[in-house]
C-alpha cells in the first residue's frame, strides 16, 4: 500500500494528531470503517490479497472476501495504533500489551553473547514490537527500506531515534550488511521483515505448498556471526489489545556448500512462519502478489 497517495508526510501528520486528539476507541472505529471501504476502492490491491490468502486459508467466494475486509480494516487499524503510540509512547504502549510471551527466549538469546536477529513479517504490528524492546532498554536496530520519499523516511527515523532505536536502511549502494554484522557482534538485536524480501535479496521457498521468496539476510549474517535466529510477532486479540510473543531460536545448519546452507535455513525460517500465519491470516498484510507458478 506503499504507493497510495495517501502515504504522506502530511498523512501521517493528520493522522498522527487525530491519534493524539481523539479517545483510542474513537480512532480504532475510524480505522475499521476506512479500511472497510479501502477494499472496496483498492481492486489492485484486494486482488493480490486475494490471491495471497487463498492458499493459506483453501477460502474461496464470499469467505475470501470477508477475511479480506477483516484484513483491510486491520491493516488501518494497525496503522492507527501506531500513531496512537508515536504519542506519549512510555505510557500508552504498556495499556495496549495484555500479554508478553517468550521474554525469556530474548534474554537467553543475548545470554549466548552472539547477537540476536529478530525475524518477523508483515504480521500484526511489527512497528510496535521495536517500541516494546526499546521500552525495555535493549539494544535495537531495525533494518528497512527507505519510504517513498526523503521526508517520511526522516520522520520515521527521527521518531525511532527518540526512543533509542537504530536504523540500519538497506539498498544497492550501501555497507548496510557490514553494518549488521557489527550490530551483532556488540550482542546487539537486529530486526528485519523477512516475508517479502526486495529485489534480488530472497531466495525460493516452499510456502503454504507454493513457491515464494523470503529474504536469505538472516541465514547469511547468521553464517557469519552465529547470532540467534529468534521470529517474533506482535497481533491484535479480539479485545483489541496486543499479544507480544518471540519464539525459541530457529535451528541453523551448516554445508560444505555455503549457497545450498543458505537456502535450507531460510526454508526453515518460512517455515517457522507457516503456523501462526494460518492463525491470523486476517493480521497478514501482503498487498503485493507473492506467489511464483500459482493460479489465482
Amino acid at each position: 500500500m506503499s504507493t497510495n497517495p495517501c502515504y504522506s508526510l502530511g498523512t501521517f501528520r493528520l493522522a498522527r494528531l487525530l491519534s493524539n486528539l481523539l479517545p483510542r476507541a474513537a480512532c480504532q472505529f475510524l480505522a475499521d470503517r476506512i479500511g472497510r471501504v479501502s477494499f472496496y476502492l483498492g481492486k489492485k490491491s484486494r486482488e493480490a490479497l486475494r490471491g495471497n490468502l487463498r492458499p493459506v486459508t483453501g477460502l474461496g467466494g464470499s469467505g475470501l472476501d470477508a477475511l479480506c475486509r477483516e484484513n483491510f480494516a486491520n491493516f488501518i487499524k494497525m496503522l492507527a495504533d501506531y500513531f496512537y503510540c508515536t504519542n506519549r509512547s512510555e505510557t500508552r504502549v504498556p495499556k495496549l500489551l495484555e500479554e508478553w510471551r517468550g521474554y525469556e527466549n530474548l534474554t537467553a538469546a543475548l545470554d549466548r553473547g552472539k547477537g540476536v536477529i529478530v525475524v518477523t513479517g508483515h504480521l500484526g504490528n511489527w512497528e510496535l514490537g521495536g517500541i516494546l524492546l526499546a521500552l525495555k532498554k535493549l539494544p535495537m536496530t531495525v533494518v528497512t527500506l527507505d519510504e517513498p520519499t526523503t521526508e517520511l523516511t526522516r520522520w520515521r527515523d527521527d521518531y525511532r531515534r527518540k526512543l533509542g532505536i537504530k536504523t540500519i536502511t538497506v539498498g544497492a549502494e550501501n555497507f548496510s550488511f557490514v553494518e549488521m554484522i557489527q550490530t551483532l557482534r556488540r550482542n546487539e538485536i537486529v530486526a528485519m521483515l523477512v516475508d517479502r524480501p526486495y529485489a534480488n535479496s530472497g531466495t525460493p521457498v516452499q510456502f503454504f505448498g507454493c513457491e515464494t521468496e523470503f529474504s536469505t539476510a538472516p541465514a547469511l549474517l547468521w553464517q557469519h556471526t552465529d547470532a540467534a535466529v529468534l521470529p517474533a510477532f506482535v497481533l491484535q486479540n479480539k479485545k483489541g489489545r496486543y499479544l507480544s510473543f518471540a519464539d525459541p531460536a530457529i535451528p541453523m545448519e551448516r554445508q560444505d556448500d555455503p549457497r545450498k546452507a543458505i537456502a535450507r535455513n531460510t526454508q526453515r525460517v518460512a517455515t517457522a512462519f507457516e503456523k501462526i500465519i494460518r492463525e491470523h491470516p486476517e493480521q497478514w498484510f501482503n498487498y503485493v502478489p507473492i506467489w511464483k507458478h500459482y493460479e489465482n
